[in-house]
């Protein structure tokens, strides 16, 4: 009696007659290697025609928070990013810390930021705690990342 193999074997078979290598795979640090900054990605998909007033409302809000973490050294850099062709998602958030180190919380990091925000801008509380809830009806979180860049190796 005759039996059937499987359409892989005979494909497994076909690559090993014709030399082509199996064991060619990259290897970390050997082709290539992550960087240690990392990247927090917030994706966001903002309501259609609201994209404006978000910009503008988390330049008030997150974008202030964020530069005085830059300005004080605890993130590396931090970036708000929009598409004109995309739909939903449409606004990408990121913030480059120096390494994974860098992204523990610390209370004495946290003092210092609340005071450095509260000596900038501290007599708009109001106004920032209700753009701050607004966000809600405009805005929905679509993922979370923690990201790094890939360097190759020649």
């Amino acid at each position: 009696m005759l039996t059937r193999r499987p359409l892989h074997s005979h494909i497994f078979a076909l690559l090993l007659c014709l030399g082509l290598p199996l064991s060619a795979y990259g290897e970390i640090y050997k082709d290539y290697q992550p960087t240690e900054q990392q990247v927090v990605m917030t994706v966001i998909a903002v309501e259609p025609n609201y994209l404006d007033d978000y910009l503008t409302q988390l330049k008030r809000t997150w974008v202030r928070a964020m530069a005085v973490q830059k300005d004080l050294g605890f993130v590396v850099d931090y970036a708000v990013w929009t598409s004109d062709s995309a739909n939903t998602p449409n606004v990408w958030l990121t913030i480059t810390y120096e390494n994974m180190a860098a992204m523990q919380p610390s209370k004495a990091r946290y003092d210092q930021v609340n005071a450095e925000i509260e000596a900038r801008y501290g007599d708009e509380e109001e106004a920032l705690d209700a753009i701050a809830k607004g966000y809600e009806e405009i805005r929905k979180m679509v993922d979370h990342q923690i990201i790094n860049r890939v360097e190759f190796i020649d």
